[in-house]
């Protein structure tokens, strides 16, 4: 087409038309009245002209659509190729460590869909989450975002599965515990006290009362799905793996469930309003990578 300041001379109904490589901002792009068997767009303005089809992608492609069967023109094929899996991160706002919270094998287009719940953060605090490709454990660009973190109750669970205590919930006494032993020698008047050890963890226990799910929207107790939800609760606090217990004053304990789980009932509720009660032991840091791998919260050592 020949071009003169922009604008052709062909007499035709674009002829008073800018050309398109004289117009900022393109945003969309169509394609009529004939038959098109390639479309290929590039920020490489120093392409020399040429009637072969682009091989595939480049990193100056914007536009690739060889209408095989479909109008597809993005670059997920090629995308796939660059990608091994994706790493979600965190991080505190304002901090510089990131605790990566899992990583997503990606094998084909329909795994770079998924959802990615975070049940380890705390309350009141502005995180930093991001998205990061790996391409054979070397990590890309991060697509970071930021989200405030703000929720009410108790919570306790792990990576996979929350519960939330949100009825009557209560904490009985919260203890720092510490190995010190006590050595009364002969003829002294006081004790000498030795304290090598490093322990310093914390313990405590909750209770709180149980209802359906759907209590707080229906206002109506349901004693059938009390029960179940109870079972359930029972289970996964006795199955002996590591927790998380969280609240909506900021406390976060990475920690074990230990003795029994008793189960009492509202007075006058006939068995149908259960409180249930568990103690709690801190086995380690609730912001570190290593003690959430090794207590199997998370599944990525760092």
């Amino acid at each position: 087409m020949f071009q003169f300041i922009g604008y052709n001379f062909f007499s035709d109904s674009g002829a008073l038309d800018s050309a398109p490589s004289s117009v900022d901002n393109i945003t969309s792009t169509r394609l009529s009245n004939a038959i098109f068997d390639h479309f290929n767009v590039t920020r490489n303005v120093n392409t020399p002209y040429s009637t072969t089809i682009p091989a595939g992608w480049d990193y100056d492609t914007v536009l690739d659509a060889s209408f095989d069967g479909d109008l597809n023109a993005g670059n997920v094929d090629f995308l796939i190729e660059q990608i091994s899996s994706i790493k979600i991160k965190r991080r505190v706002k304002g901090t510089f460590d990131w605790l990566t919270l899992s990583t997503i094998p990606i094998n084909e287009v329909e795994d770079l869909t998924f959802v990615f719940n975070d049940f380890l953060n705390a309350y009141g605090v502005e995180y930093e989450y991001a998205l990061v490709p790996v391409l054979n454990d070397i990590e890309g660009n991060y697509i970071i975002d930021s989200i405030f973190s703000k929720f009410n109750g108790i919570f306790i669970g792990d990576a996979n599965q929350t519960f939330k205590f949100l009825y009557n919930p209560s904490y009985g006494t919260n203890a720092r515990n510490q190995q010190v032993g006590t050595f009364q020698p002969l003829g002294k008047k006081y004790p000498i006290i030795i304290g090598n050890g490093v322990l310093s963890y914390e313990s405590g226990s909750v209770t709180a009362t149980i209802l359906n799910d759907d209590y707080e929207d229906t206002g109506i107790v349901d004693p059938v799905a009390i029960v179940k939800k109870k079972t359930i609760i029972k289970d996964f606090l006795t199955n002996k793996k590591a927790k998380l217990l969280r609240d909506w004053n900021g406390n976060v304990w990475l920690c074990m469930i230990i003795n029994a789980v008793p189960v009492n009932y509202l007075s006058g509720s006939g068995m149908s309003i259960p409180q249930i009660q568990f103690d709690w032991v801190q086995i380690g840091d609730a912001n570190n990578q290593t003690d959430l791998y090794n207590s199997g919260i998370i599944n990525e050592p760092g």
